[in-house]
């Protein structure tokens, strides 16, 4: 009977109970599911990855076409900043060449002053050459003899007058 014990015990022991082949039986599916899903995730995993790859791609792309849309603004602006200092500068030059032109004004009008100076006081010393030549009766011009006839007149006048000056003082002394 030993043997016959042992032998049931080896049966036993070779045969799983039906419960065990259950629990082999789910624990092997679960391992497959889990496969499977491993599987799936890293299929999955590998899509985002190429498409991290290829957004990376893009935005370096787009990334490039900014860069060389910055540097194009920048030589704009550089070009526009060239062009704000060239029309500064025409202005200032501009602002000098008038200056320069107000500078030979005032030089011109200060010589025209000089002369019109010389004139005024050559004017008397005319009029003085004109009456002394009336007096000698050397003038034939009527419009010259009528303004030293006036000028004559006047010196009458003032002659008359600086008498009256001297009687008023003379009656005054006594």
């Amino acid at each position: 009977m030993t043997n016959e014990k042992n032998k049931q015990n080896e049966d036993t022991q070779n045969t799983p109970p039906e419960d065990a082949k259950i629990v082999g039986k789910k624990s092997s599916d679960t391992i497959d599911k889990m496969a499977e899903g491993a599987k799936k995730a890293s299929q999955k995993a590998e899509v985002a990855i190429d498409s991290i790859k290829e957004g990376t791609k893009k935005a370096g792309e787009k990334a490039e076409v900014v860069f060389e849309n910055v540097a194009e603004g920048a030589k704009k602006a550089g070009e526009k900043a060239s062009d704000v200092v060239g029309n500064i500068l025409t202005g200032m030059k501009k602002v000098g060449d008038k200056a320069t032109d107000a500078v030979e004004v005032f030089e011109i009008k200060r010589e025209i002053s000089q002369l019109e100076n010389a004139n005024e006081k050559i004017a008397p010393q005319i009029g003085n050459a004109v009456l002394a030549l009336y007096l000698e009766k050397k003038i034939k011009d009527p419009t010259l003899t009528a303004f030293c006839k006036e000028i004559e007149k006047n010196n009458k006048l003032i002659e008359k007058k600086k008498a009256q000056i001297e009687t008023i003082k003379e009656s005054e002394a006594e």
